[in-house]
C-alpha cells in the first residue's frame, strides 16, 4: 500500500482483519509533524478498525478508530524502538501530539497509556476535546 505521508503507508493503518484503510489526512499531518520534531521512527499499532476487530480488542462502541463514512480519525502510536516505549519517552510523545494536534485548530482526542498514545482528529466530525490518561505514573 502506497504513501498517505511523508513518514507513513496506509497499510499502516489497515485493519488487521478486513484490511480496510483510508486514514484522515489531518491525522496523518500530525503524526508525520510528530515524527519529524522528535527524529525517531513512530509506529502504529492500531489505525482503522472493523466493528468485529474493535470488539476483538474491547474497544468502546462508539470508538474513533471505527470508520465514519470510510474515513479512519483515529491512531494509538508509540516508538518504532521498543527501548522507547515507557516512562519519559511516551510523555514526550504525548506532549509533542498535543502541541502538533492544537495548532491545526480542531478538536482531538489525547489518550496517555504506558506505552503508547492515542490520538483521534474527532473534530472532524463534530466531536468536542478529550483527553485521558491511563499510565501509571511512578510512586
Amino acid at each position: 500500500m502506497g504513501k498517505v505521508g511523508q513518514y507513513f503507508t496506509a497499510g499502516e493503518f489497515a485493519c488487521p482483519c478486513c484490511k480496510e484503510t483510508n486514514p484522515s489526512q489531518i491525522l496523518v499531518s500530525i503524526l508525520d509533524e510528530t515524527r519529524r520534531t522528535l527524529g525517531v521512527p513512530l509506529r502504529i499499532s492500531s489505525g482503522l478498525r472493523c466493528p468485529v476487530r474493535n470488539k476483538a480488542v474491547g474497544g468502546a462502541s462508539l470508538s474513533w478508530h471505527l470508520p465514519r463514512d470510510g474515513v479512519g480519525y483515529a491512531a494509538d502510536v508509540t516508538y518504532s524502538d521498543h527501548t522507547r516505549r515507557h516512562g519519559e519517552h511516551i510523555l514526550r510523545l504525548y506532549i509533542e501530539l498535543e502541541n502538533v494536534a492544537r495548532r491545526r485548530g480542531i478538536n482531538y482526542g489525547l489518550g496517555l497509556y504506558s506505552s503508547w498514545c492515542h490520538i483521534d482528529t474527532r473534530g472532524e466530525c463534530g466531536g468536542g476535546m478529550a483527553r485521558w490518561s491511563k499510565y501509571n505514573w511512578p510512586r
